[in-house]
C-alpha cells in the first residue's frame, strides 16, 4: 500500500515540475550558445532540463513524503475508527430489529399469539409425519420465538431432533424442557435413554432413579434400573430396584429371574429361596430353575 502511495506522489511531483519547467523553458532558450552547434545546443538543453527535473523531483518527493507520513498514520486511525463505528452501527441495527420483533410479539394480543403458535405446531407436526424434519424444526423454533416457555414446541422440537438423528440437540432440548417441567418423569426417562445409548451408564442411572422417585408405579422402570445397576457393579442397590419391580408385578417371570440372580450375588439366601418358589410356580418350564437351585443350595445360611 505504501509503495502505491509513494509512486502516486512521484508521478504527481514530476507532472508539477514539468509544468513549472515548461514555463521556465524560455529562460533556458536565452542562454548564450552561439558558439555551440545545433546538436550540442539541444544536448545541453536536455541535460540542463533533466538535472532540474531530477533535482525538483527529489525535493518534491522528500517534501511530500514528509507530509504524507502523518497523513498515512491519520488514515490508518480513521480506518480503525470507521471499523469500530460500523461495528457499533451493526450492533445497534441488530438490537433495533430484535427490539422491534420483541415489541411486536409483546404488542400481539394473547389470543392471536396462541392462535399463531397453534398453527405453527400443527404445521410442524404435519411435516414430521412427512419426514420433513428440517422444515418441522424451523416451525417449532418459530413457535418458541413467540413463546419462550412453550412446552409443546420444545417437546416437538426435541422429538424432531431424535427423529432426524440429532441426538445431542435432542438431549439438550429435553434437558431444558425438564427444567421447565421438573416433575415430568417421562422427560427424565428420555434423558436416561439417551445417556445410556451414549454409554454414560452412571448418568442414565441418575435419570432413572429420579424418574422412579417421581413415579414409583411403573415396574419396567425399576427392572431396567436394576439392570443398569448390575451393569455398573452395584448389586445391592440393584436388588432393591428389582424387588420393587417384583412387588408391583409379583407374577412376572422375567422380574423373578433377575431378582433371584441378584439375591444370589448379594448372598441373600432367604430372598433367593422365596422367589425361587414363586418362579417355579409361575414358570415351571424355566430352564434356569435347576441352575438356581444348585446355586441356592451352595449358599451359606
Amino acid at each position: 500500500m505504501y509503495n502505491f502511495i509513494f509512486l502516486a506522489i512521484i508521478v504527481t511531483a514530476l507532472v508539477v515540475v514539468a509544468v513549472v519547467a515548461t514555463r521556465k523553458f524560455p529562460q533556458v532558450a536565452n542562454l548564450d550558445l552561439d558558439n555551440l552547434s545545433e546538436e550540442q545546443e539541444n544536448k545541453k538543453k536536455r541535460e540542463l532540463l533533466s538535472r532540474r527535473l531530477e533535482a525538483r523531483g527529489k525535493k518534491a518527493e522528500k517534501i511530500w513524503a514528509e507530509k504524507m507520513v502523518p497523513l498515512v498514520d491519520l488514515w490508518g486511525k480513521l480506518q480503525a475508527k470507521f471499523r469500530v463505528y460500523v461495528g457499533r452501527i451493526e450492533k445497534l441495527l441488530h438490537y433495533e430489529e430484535l427490539l422491534k420483533h420483541r415489541t411486536k410479539v409483546k404488542a400481539m394480543p394473547a389470543g392471536e399469539k396462541e392462535y399463531q403458535i397453534g398453527e405453527l405446531l400443527q404445521q410442524a407436526e404435519n411435516h414430521v409425519l412427512q419426514s420433513n424434519f428440517d422444515k418441522a424444526e424451523e416451525l417449532y423454533i418459530a413457535a418458541i420465538k413467540l413463546d419462550k416457555k412453550s412446552v409443546p414446541a420444545y417437546r416437538g422440537l426435541a422429538d424432531t431432533y431424535m427423529a432426524k438423528g440429532a441426538v445431542d440437540e435432542a438431549f439438550q432440548t429435553y434437558a431444558f424442557l425438564s427444567k421447565l417441567l421438573p416433575s415430568d418423569d417421562n422427560l427424565l426417562v428420555k434423558l436416561g435413554e439417551i445417556a445410556e445409548e451414549r454409554g454414560r451408564t452412571e448418568e442414565a442411572i441418575q435419570y432413572y432413579e429420579q424418574a422412579t422417585v417421581i413415579n414409583d408405579s411403573l415396574s419396567p422402570r425399576f427392572y431396567h434400573l436394576a439392570e443398569l445397576l448390575r451393569k455398573s457393579d452395584q448389586p445391592d442397590i440393584a436388588l432393591e430396584a428389582i424387588a420393587q419391580a417384583v412387588e408391583l408385578e409379583p407374577k412376572n417371570p422375567k422380574y423373578l429371574d433377575l431378582l433371584i440372580e441378584t439375591a444370589i450375588i448379594c448372598g441373600n439366601k432367604t430372598l433367593a429361596e422365596k422367589n425361587f418358589e414363586e418362579l417355579r410356580l409361575v414358570n415351571p418350564e424355566n430352564h434356569k430353575l435347576n441352575e438356581f437351585k444348585e446355586k441356592i443350595e451352595k449358599m451359606p445360611l
